[in-house]
């Protein structure tokens, strides 16, 4: 199977100001440009097609000329497979990590379950050694969430699913019983980053139970900030 594939990167937001970008796997299909689910389903038990995105990420920010952009936060998706198997640090580019001073961050992806919470904690461990930090995407989105948070250390951001966002204005019953679960993730020392945050108004809401970090179409869509293509070739 053969297909071109590249990065968008969608930023992140500390109230108002721009603290990372999200790398997002994108692919141009007949003019639009959608995420290639085919190949990410296809290889999403392979920890070699994770190794490819985080190295093929690294890649991408080296040929990006606009320093403001490698010196913010670069968060990576990675499979709940992949932080559930020994990671070896020899797969991954460190060299140029490190040459470009790059902040990494990778990202929980919750498409499957982490089967071994002790090698994941290892994981977290050895790459908070290098300088990768690591964080929860889709929180909220099945009943496992909560396991993860209490079996989990040392992560650094809870990114809500945007179902828990979603319409939150018009669901003024629902803000307090979401401030009572935000306060439990805060009592974890967990930080909590509100994604899919496209209109003023849920923003608002937000920032009135607590809410400091945010990425969505309010702020900014994904940007195309390099050209370069990659050939996906996986049997």
């Amino acid at each position: 199977m053969h297909k071109n594939v590249f990065f968008m990167y969608q930023p992140k937001y500390h109230n108002d100001l721009l603290f990372g970008y999200e790398a997002l796997l994108r692919s141009d299909n007949n003019g639009g440009l959608v995420c290639p689910f085919l190949i990410v389903d296809k290889n999403s038990g392979d920890n070699k097609f994770d190794y490819f995105i985080i190295n093929s990420v690294i890649d991408s920010l080296s040929k990006i000329s606009d320093k403001e952009v490698i010196d913010k936060v670069i968060s990576i998706n990675v499979s709940a497979r992949f932080m559930s198997t020994i990671i070896i640090l020899s797969n991954i580019n460190i060299e140029t990590i490190s040459e470009l001073n790059l902040h990494i961050e990778f990202e929980i992806l919750e498409g499957d379950k982490i089967i071994n919470f002790n090698i994941c904690n290892e994981n977290i461990n050895l790459l908070k050694m290098i300088g990768i930090s690591v964080s929860i995407d889709d929180f909220g989105s099945d009943y496992s969430s909560i396991r993860r948070l209490i079996n989990l250390k040392n992560v650094n951001f809870i990114k809500l699913d945007r179902i828990l966002v979603r319409d939150i204005e018009n669901h003024p019953e629902l803000i307090k019983s979401i401030k009572i679960l935000f306060e439990f993730i805060w009592s974890m020392n967990f930080n909590i980053i509100a994604e899919g945050v496209e209109k003023e108004a849920t923003l608002t809401l937000l920032k009135s139970i607590g809410i400091e970090y945010f990425q969505g179409f309010y702020f900014s869509k994904p940007l195309r900030l390099e050209n370069e293509v990659y050939p996906l070739e996986f049997d």
